[in-house]
């Protein structure tokens, strides 16, 4: 009996410590503060839920989306988050095991959002894997939306993108954005794209905006011009915002470098959009509407908005195509006073417009 029962243990062993590992694999995280919609079912008791959405949700895809909190994802997003997730499943990420978060209901679990003396708001992310970012991606329910209505993306407004974020040492991700001004109920929507993956993770929040909302662009920003793209770019064309303070100096210099895909006319100022908007300081890029500057996929919608008293400059480096090598009765031309260079001192600008050093 002992003979036959070691495999059976040993299998049952294995069974379990394949479940565990399924589960890792697809445990990533969720936002806890403001407490994401699958979050708090799940603090709400799953099986007897005390909240009516979630126990509406329950009947429609049953509890187990509850204790699996941490998996909203598409595979294949790539950052086409619009392409994958459609209208009306923004919630459950279109996941099928999520599907009852996309219930239409007026009487989700709210939490109370206010920003700080700064207009800012710290976002906390639980986070069971990290995994390498490529960007966070924040959008609110417009003004005039009704809570209960079906969640579009038509619906969203774009207040906030952040790079690569380092994971604290709790566990989570701290991501601070400026909130938009808002009062009453709405839904803060994020995504979380993946930098070694296509994979990303879908969060709705559930907010009630307590008043006092972020400054508004408009007194925090001046529109300093637009960003007007004449034509498509060649792959690896980098692009480089500049912004000089009053007496000239840099202050800041984003740069974003174009892949296949994102060269068009209508693409480009886009990529550079949320580039800037993830990383600078100092400027912002896009459309600005209801108090806030969202990157727009447009060859002339887009504008540069700075702090008083900044101006910009936006650089294009194109690839070189390659110089074809001069045939045998080619003359070289040195430049003038090429004898007085001094190596690791002289600077010199080439006919290709780049800087070159003397050696």
């Amino acid at each position: 009996m002992s003979f036959r029962s070691t495999p059976l243990l040993l299998a049952t062993s294995w069974a379990a410590a394949g479940l565990l590992l399924a589960g890792d694999a697809f445990a990533h995280g969720t936002m806890t503060t403001p407490v994401s919609r699958v979050y708090a079912c799940f603090q709400g008791n799953p099986e007897n839920p005390t909240n009516p959405a979630c126990a509406a949700a329950k009947a429609i895809g049953g509890s187990q989306a509850f204790y699996d909190w941490n998996g909203i994802n598409q595979a294949n997003a790539n950052g086409n988050h619009q392409a994958v997730v459609p209208d009306g499943k923004l919630c459950s990420g279109n996941n099928p095991t999520f599907r009852g978060l996309d219930v239409n209901r007026s009487d989700w679990q709210t939490t109370p959002i206010q920003p700080d003396a700064n207009g800012r708001f710290t976002f906390v992310f639980k986070a069971t894997a990290p995994h390498a970012t490529r960007d966070w991606r924040f959008f609110v329910t417009r003004e005039g939306w009704q809570p209960g209505s079906p969640l579009r993306w038509a619906d969203l407004q774009e207040f906030c993108t952040l790079g690569n974020t380092p994971l604290s040492a709790d566990g989570t991700y701290k991501l601070q954005c400026t909130l938009p001004q808002r009062t009453g109920q709405h839904v803060i929507y994020n995504t979380w794209q993946r930098s070694d993956s296509t994979e990303a993770f879908y969060t709705c929040m559930d907010v009630r905006f307590q008043g006092g909302g972020g400054t508004a662009p408009a007194t925090q920003w001046q529109d300093a011009g637009p960003v007007t793209a004449r034509g498509e770019l060649p792959v690896g064309t980098t692009l480089a915002l500049r912004v000089f303070n009053a007496n000239g100096n840099d202050v800041e210099r984003v740069e974003a470098t174009l892949a296949s895909g994102q060269t068009a006319a209508a693409q480009w100022p886009l990529v550079l959009a949320r580039k800037v908007n993830a990383s600078a300081q100092h400027a912002r890029v896009g459309v600005l509407s209801n108090g806030v500057i969202t990157p727009a996929a447009s060859a002339t919608d887009n504008r540069v908005y700075l702090k008083d008293g900044n101006r910009f400059q936006l650089d294009t480096r194109v690839p070189d195509a390659g110089t074809p090598s001069p045939g045998g009765d080619f003359d070289h031309v040195y430049p003038a006073g090429i004898g007085s260079y001094v190596p690791g001192q002289t600077v010199v600008k080439g006919t290709d417009g780049k800087l070159y050093a003397c050696r």
